[in-house]
């Protein structure tokens, strides 16, 4: 075999994918956590984000993003592998950030078995105005792209809530859904998350 041939087949070798199909591509974030409450033996074999649907009163009927998962029991790592798609993401009048949140799950064969309780995953598309009511949404400016955040219970809706219920039609059963806010997490994406079993 002469010099030319061997090194381009040397060359073509290493120009071969070193992934195979189920590669993801290389993740934007990773977030860490422990699964709670599963059995020892219990198969997780995947994770997944349900993106907030803000246009409507059901919250939970938002796009959901299948997401891949490290798994040594009971610690779990999901790598964030995409951005959220265009129809999870929302805004507010005159402001150019578009924000999309959404619920992190533990899946088996697509199925949920696990949810992170109380947090949210939040992706800010865009400059937050102070003032404006993408930073009333997000309890403060907050810079571009992956958030972890805590989701805390409240008696009236803040005013950027009132907003996005009064573009759902104002009824209670847009009001209801949204009586909660985003409280920014000191640790942020280095937050350690709790999965508890079940679903929701």
């Amino acid at each position: 075999m002469s010099l030319k041939l061997a090194l381009a087949v040397v060359f073509a070798a290493a120009c071969d994918p070193q992934v195979d199909g189920s590669f993801a591509g290389d993740a934007f974030v990773r977030l860490r956590g422990i699964a709670v409450g599963f059995p020892a033996d219990a198969t997780i074999d995947g994770a997944a984000v349900r993106w907030t649907a803000q246009g409507g009163a059901d919250l939970a009927a938002g796009p959901t993003t299948p997401l891949p998962l490290e798994f040594a029991p009971p610690a779990v790592v999901v790598p964030i592998v995409s951005l959220p798609p265009d129809e999870a993401r929302f805004g507010f009048a005159g402001a150019p950030a578009r924000i999309a949140e959404g619920t992190l799950f533990l899946t088996h064969a697509g199925d949920v078995v696990g949810v992170a309780i109380d947090f949210a995953l939040v992706y800010i598309d865009g400059d937050v105005a102070p003032g404006s009511l993408a930073a009333d949404y997000l309890g403060g400016v907050a810079a571009p792209g992956f958030h972890l955040y805590d989701v805390r219970a409240t008696a009236s809706l803040i005013d950027a809530q009132a907003d996005l219920a009064a573009r759902c039609g104002g009824t209670a059963a847009c009001t209801q859904p949204r009586l909660y806010r985003l409280v920014s997490i000191t640790a942020d994406l280095g937050t350690q998350l709790q999965f508890f079993r079940g679903r929701r």
